[in-house]
């Protein structure tokens, strides 16, 4: 008899088999069909979703994670699912939440937490606050996936989060150690102030606003509503 997660599994492969699923997908986030559906099949043929985590909400977003950086890898199949990995295990280079001046002041930062694992977190936070009754803090949030070269020699990440009566806060990742210039004065930066005139080393990239990915969020829950997937 298959047990829980296995069924779990099978009915988010089922979802996500769908060409119902990838043209909605598409839809939300406002991008070519072909360009999700070819994302989502290397992901199902590298077997990289569904993947295994046995709690049924973080299997969801971790999968939805996954998807979201294949689509906005724009390579070609056959590198979907390499490059994928690559975004996921992105580091944390500015969080302007930590900033180095704190480390400065001798408060250690916390422990970094790779890319996929704050997109999935994201994922998980959305659905925590549409089954709460009480508003969430946060208003929006925005996802960039970006490319230092054509060769996409290093990748970046970045997550913006709006929160009510408050200023944008943002996280930047990358695939290799970011190197920032020199502080004026010395000493350590200050990540928000760095924010104002620093800009990533980019050639292009793939941005998701904070409505359709939203959309794209409620999209994979209602995705697996009334099976044994169910997040709600």
């Amino acid at each position: 008899m298959p047990d829980e997660t296995d069924e779990t599994n099978a009915a988010r492969r089922k979802l996500f088999e769908t060409k119902k699923f990838r043209n909605e997908v598409a839809e939300r986030l406002g991008l070519a069909k072909a360009m999700v559906s070819n994302a989502i099949a290397a992901l199902l043929q590298a077997g990289s979703i569904p993947c295994t985590n046995p709690d049924i909400a973080g299997a969801l977003a971790v999968d939805g994670a996954r998807i979201l950086m294949a689509i906005g890898s724009q390579v070609r199949p056959d590198a979907i699912a390499r490059v994928t990995k690559r975004f996921a295990a992105m580091t944390s280079q500015i969080d302007v939440d930590e900033p180095k001046a704190v480390a400065a002041a001798g408060i250690p930062p916390r422990e970094s937490v790779s890319f996929e694992a704050e997109l999935a977190a994201m994922f998980q936070n959305s659905w925590k606050a549409a089954r709460s009754a009480l508003p969430s803090s946060i208003n929006a949030m925005g996802v960039s996936l970006l490319w230092h070269d054509p060769r996409g020699s290093i990748l970046f990440g970045t997550i913006d989060r709006w929160e009510r009566e408050k200023p944008r806060h943002k996280k930047i990742y990358a695939s290799e150690p970011l190197q920032l210039p020199s502080p004026p004065g010395g000493g350590e930066w200050d990540f928000v102030l760095l924010l104002d005139s620093f800009r990533l080393p980019t050639v292009g990239g793939t941005i998701f606003s904070p409505l359709p990915l939203l959309g794209f969020c409620e999209l994979l829950a209602e995705g697996v509503e009334e099976t044994v997937a169910s997040v709600f």
